[in-house]
């Protein structure tokens, strides 16, 4: 049977591998790809082998990051999250009617400005900097779905929301919730070996720098306020 090979080296790759379990691809289930040519970034995911999932994230200008996942740590019902920047959007919207007062002043109010060229010059320079602070209130605005870990609820597979498109995105969202499922039910183990590997793969995330050293914290300490869990 012909070997089937995910790419997970590249020399754009800044991942810094941990993965001790080295599992090897028999199969692929499901491949799904995500672009924000606005963020300049790419994300791919590739089910496989029923139980596991890998993430590649390719950013303009920031490399490739990739990593795996077993499913059967995740919480399969997803998460959205919208992050608004709003300080952005108010200036970017203060600066367009700033604009629109100085034309309004300038060329069609009963005052005179004697300098012209300077009014246009401000004017075009008020304009560029609400159009500026716009384009920056949409690169940090997030609309996105996360999957988290499910018992320490911290954030590990992360969507554009509706991208490529809705009913895809839908789609897809339905069929890795499936999967998270299917691969709990193949997980055989009681609630505290459970708590215990997902600890274990909680801290290969944060080794492999896909989660925070804080974000790896407060899962292990919700994991170890869980009464089924023994230390």
């Amino acid at each position: 049977m012909q070997e089937i090979q995910i790419d997970i080296v590249s020399e754009e790759d800044i991942t810094q591998f941990q993965d001790a379990e080295h599992v090897a691809v028999e199969k692929i289930n499901h491949e799904f790809v995500q672009e924000s040519k606005l963020k300049g970034q790419i994300n791919e995911y590739t089910i496989f082998n029923d139980i596991h999932c890998y993430q590649s994230v390719q950013k303009k200008h920031g490399g490739k990051t990739k990593f795996r996942v077993n499913l059967s740590y995740l919480d399969p019902k997803p998460h959205r999250e919208v992050i608004l920047a709003k300080s952005w959007l108010i200036t970017a919207a203060a600066s367009f009617a700033l604009g629109l007062l100085v034309v309004y002043l300038g060329w069609f109010s009963p005052f005179q400005f004697n300098d012209q060229s300077m009014l246009t010059i401000v004017t075009t320079m008020v304009f560029t900097f609400s159009i500026i602070a716009l384009l920056v209130a949409l690169l940090r605005t997030h609309d996105r779905i996360l999957f988290h870990s499910r018992y320490g609820q911290i954030p590990i597979l992360e969507f554009f929301n509706k991208k490529p498109d809705a009913h895809s995105f839908e789609e897809f969202s339905h069929r890795l919730s499936r999967y998270i499922g299917l691969a709990q039910q193949v997980c055989k183990y009681d609630t505290n070996k459970c708590l215990t590997l997902e600890l274990q793969e909680l801290r290969r995330l944060k080794q492999e720098h896909v989660i925070s050293e804080q974000q790896y914290e407060q899962g292990k300490q919700v994991i170890f306020n869980n009464k089924a869990f023994k230390a």
